[in-house]
């Protein structure tokens, strides 16, 4: 869930934050936006866990433009999954797996169930090239012949997600996207990937559509 460049500040015992934890270290308006997702979590058992996801990705998991990815609005089925995942540590993320070691089944489906309920803008950033956004809608929606299958034929219509197994992807910042493409391609690179499977989809991508995946994602609404 969070990508390897958004998480300099976490690298060392990452633990679930406390509001005056988190302004030590984060800008005023990021605390601000700890200090909200508290509120609204109503003082449950995951709020000082809440405050710890938005430091990385973005206000109410919106997403950031250095690479953290989008939690507003997946399907918390999903999220479970990944941060069960991340917890027994068969997903690979050294701080996300620190992060996730801390939090106990009913935290994990709090945190899932709360993030996937937000719906906040799209992560702000430098607005993509167009061209790249057009090359990019038409691999989304149609793919790129018989070797690059739509992103939309697994992730459903829009990007929204399709359940626990094919998460939503529009709305993802730019940065993440390039950043966990290129990680499916490394994974591929060590181990022939089984067919029809992400890792095997992205180890057929050139950097150029990898680009253009990304810009149009990052434009496109939840």
């Amino acid at each position: 869930m969070i990508g390897p460049r958004s998480v300099n500040m976490l690298r060392a015992g990452l633990r679930p934050l406390s509001v005056a934890a988190l302004v030590g270290f984060a800008s005023t308006c990021q605390a601000q936006t700890a200090v909200n997702a508290q509120d609204t979590a109503g003082g449950t058992e995951a709020a000082p866990s809440i405050a710890t996801c938005v430091a990385c990705h973005g206000a109410l998991g919106a997403g950031t433009v250095t690479g953290g990815p989008r939690l507003a609005g997946k399907d918390p089925d999903y999220l479970v999954h990944a941060l069960s995942m991340f917890k027994a540590g068969t997903r690979a993320s050294a701080v996300m797996q620190t992060v996730a070691h801390n939090l106990s089944d009913s935290e994990i489906r709090e945190l899932a169930t709360f993030f996937s309920k937000q719906d906040p803008p799209l992560a702000e950033g430098a607005p993509p090239q167009q061209s790249q956004v057009l090359a990019g809608k038409q691999l989304a929606e149609m793919g790129a012949g018989s070797g690059v299958p739509a992103c939309f034929s697994c992730h459903a219509a829009g990007g929204k997600g399709n359940g626990a197994r094919f998460p939503g992807i529009a709305g993802e910042p730019a940065a993440f996207v390039v950043a966990r493409l290129h990680e499916f391609q490394a994974r591929a690179k060590g181990k022939t990937p089984a067919p029809g499977t992400m890792t095997a989809v992205a180890a057929t991508l050139n950097d150029a559509q990898i680009e253009a995946a990304a810009a149009y994602l990052s434009v496109t609404s939840p």
